[in-house]
């Protein structure tokens, strides 16, 4: 017997002739994360799901590893299981030994055990050379538990605890836990995208949105000034994209002072300053994607939720732009925002005080606004505004992560 990690691809069952390429990537994924962890075990795919052999001789925790790759994109749910291989166990003969099985079953139903709680057992058979079938195999393990445990209750259908058998032509696993991963598709696998992000909640969880959808991530994000190499790390906006590239891989964020803009903006008193702004970002944020061969920008707009989200204003940003900007979060609730903030670790990081590049617009800023008068107002008062972006962009520093760790920038 031998422990292994089992992961379960979910969707990626459904993609029919592109199934290899996305099981591929997802394969690839999940090496890198362990390796991440200084881990040089093997990843094998089979149908509708990996393993990952863990060695005898592995000491430490096994759940940090288990929980660590759950927050890979592309898996559905995975398990630490407890391996019978058909190498060394002859289950396909007439009368199967299940000795062993049954020793380990008893093992686990009283470490799992707890009073008044109710059991039921749960078998797959997928290879049907094994000679009992699924509901005479689940009897003869619910019995031994009966009879030789203190577990007493037996719930088909809405069990405390259950205990699951896969039976296949390679072997059969047990195991206890079944941890739900977050699913979606392999980071890599759908485009790569150019995600603005701020210090607040909606932008985070976007990305994590877009990486949970295949996306692979850069970030850009505005800042009143340089940051100190020494601190770029420590800074804010920079440990919120560290920990979203714990599940989306490598990240780049990008940091890009909008001093320039500030200093055009100044002393010209324009009621539209707010969404003239924004339409700068988006412009900065458009020509960095377009050098990084990304296809799309995403933002955490939410409709409705501050002056610069009204639908007028989303709209005069998007006609300054000539590439699709997603928007995840547009219908979210904020409530349902920080609940998934403080699900995905990320409500500390987003609560830390930090300046917002908004502080310098005014405190009324304009709620409707149209493009055409945007365009015209940006034509009379910035004249150079290529040169405005150029500059911007001169000043811009990177730092990369990949799976929660600083990299060299590539």
């Amino acid at each position: 017997m031998r422990n292994r990690i089992i992961l379960h691809y979910g969707e990626l069952t459904l993609k029919g002739c592109n199934r290899h390429s996305f099981v591929k990537k997802l394969r690839t994924n999940v090496r890198k994360k362990l390796r991440s962890l200084e881990i040089a075990w093997d990843v094998v795919s089979i149908h509708d799901r990996m393993f990952i052999e863990i060695p005898e001789d592995y000491q430490d925790d096994i759940d940090n590893v288990v929980n660590q790759l759950a927050e890979i994109p592309g898996i559905a749910w995975l398990s630490k299981v407890f391996w019978f291989s058909t190498k060394q166990y002859d289950f396909f003969n007439y009368k199967p030994d299940l000795s062993n099985v049954e020793t380990l079953i008893e093992k686990l139903a009283n470490e799992t055990y707890k009073k008044g709680n109710s059991f039921a057992i749960r078998v797959k058979r997928s290879d049907k050379r094994f000679v009992k079938t699924s509901k005479e195999l689940e009897m003869q393990l619910a019995t031994v538990i009966l009879k030789n445990t203190e577990w007493k209750n037996v719930n088909l259908n809405h069990a405390d605890q259950y205990f699951y058998i896969d039976i296949s032509s390679r072997g059969m696993s047990v195991h206890t836990n079944r941890i739900k991963a977050i699913g979606g598709l392999p980071v890599a696998s759908t485009g790569k995208i150019m995600c603005l992000l701020s210090g607040g909640f909606d932008s985070p969880i976007a990305a994590y949105l877009m990486a949970k959808r295949g996306c692979t991530i850069d970030f850009v994000h505005f800042t009143a000034s340089n940051i100190q190499a020494s601190k770029l790390e420590a800074y804010k906006v920079s440990k919120i994209a560290q920990r979203i590239s714990e599940f989306s891989g490598r990240v780049r964020l990008y940091l890009v002072p909008y001093t320039h803009f500030d200093l055009a903006l100044m002393e010209k008193n324009l009621d539209y300053d707010l969404i003239l702004f924004r339409r700068f970002m988006a412009r900065v944020a458009e020509k960095m994607a377009n050098n990084l061969y990304a296809q799309c920008l995403v933002t955490g707009d939410n409709l409705g939720q501050v002056a610069s989200q009204t639908m007028e204003n989303i709209v005069s940003m998007t006609k300054s732009l000539e590439m699709p900007v997603l928007r995840p979060l547009l219908t979210y609730n904020k409530e349902e925002i920080i609940a998934m903030s403080r699900k995905l670790g990320l409500f500390d990081l987003c609560t830390e005080p930090y300046k917002d590049c908004c502080a310098l617009i005014s405190n009324t800023p304009k709620t409707k606004s149209l493009h055409e008068k945007l365009e015209h107002i940006e034509e009379r008062f910035f004249p150079d505004y290529e040169n405005l972006i150029s500059e911007t962009l001169e000043e811009k520093q990177v730092i990369a992560f990949q799976f929660g760790k600083r990299i060299d920038y590539v």
